[in-house]
């Protein structure tokens, strides 16, 4: 397979995009809340594809990602599998046509980069929507996309704690609770970086004002984790997910904070 543009890779690959702007509710309040277009790429979570790309992911986290709420949840209920079987496409192409995939990858950040200057917003990308692939490690001519951009703002949320190290400039992190990493949350805390944490809330009235001593903000305003204060805890709603038995599991694990 030979990249030339994304027109072309769509009609090679039968993948319709790679990544998009504004393709899920909350991504969209970047706009509204922050002057943010971003950019994110939704891959196939932890094993689904055959390829694990959530090394550090726990039983709860697979069982309760948020690759099976929202229009996820949506497709998979009515059994068209439509987008499950496009994030195994893409993720699968990440592995098999590594240079591929980073040329596409390339080439459409550039793109909608061109578009939200256009349109007078601010350009962010956010590559691990639902993946936690550690991208210092994945080059295209040498260059890292953090290198390729250095202009543009990504960021992600991991549950990788040693992503936090020598970690490019234009990359912001927040680490994920898990229920069982309090220990490393506390570390991470105590440098100054952010966790998020989700709360069994219906409403960020009902979000404690702290937790693990550090004060909670409201994480479902917006998904731009860039202007949130250091050294704060990300409080996020808990989000039901397509399968009934395991929503009720989940909700009341470790992975979910009661509250």
């Amino acid at each position: 397979m030979k990249f030339s543009n994304c027109l072309n890779a769509y009609k090679e690959t039968g993948i319709s995009y790679l990544g998009g702007v504004n393709i899920s509710a909350k991504i969209k309040k970047n706009q509204k809340v922050n002057g943010q277009m971003t950019y994110i790429l939704y891959l196939a979570p932890a094993m689904q594809s055959g390829y694990n790309v959530c090394p550090n992911s726990t039983p709860e986290c697979r069982l309760g990602c948020l690759a099976t709420s929202g229009r996820a949840a949506m497709d998979l209920i009515s059994g068209h599998d439509v987008i499950k079987n496009s994030r195994i496409a893409k993720t699968k192409l990440f592995f098999e046509h590594n240079e591929y995939f980073m040329q596409w990858l390339f080439a459409s950040i550039k793109l909608k980069k061109t578009m939200a200057i256009r349109k007078g917003f601010e350009f962010s990308v956010r590559l691990n929507g639902t993946s936690d692939i550690n991208w210092t490690e994945h080059k295209l001519n040498g260059q890292t996309v953090f290198q390729a951009f250095p202009e543009v703002q990504f960021y992600d949320y991991t549950k990788n704690p040693t992503k936090f190290y020598d970690k490019p400039e234009n990359y912001h992190l927040t680490f994920s609770y898990s229920g069982i990493n309090t220990e490393t949350c506390k570390k991470i805390l105590a440098k100054g970086f952010n966790i998020a944490v989700v709360f069994n809330v219906k409403n960020e009235k009902q979000l404690p004002e702290t937790f693990l001593g550090y004060p909670v903000i409201n994480g479902d305003l917006t998904d731009y984790r860039v202007a949130d204060s250091k050294g704060c805890v990300i409080g996020l709603k808990w989000k039901k997910i397509a399968d009934k038995t395991n929503n009720e599991a989940i909700k009341n694990s470790v992975f979910v904070v009661q509250v």
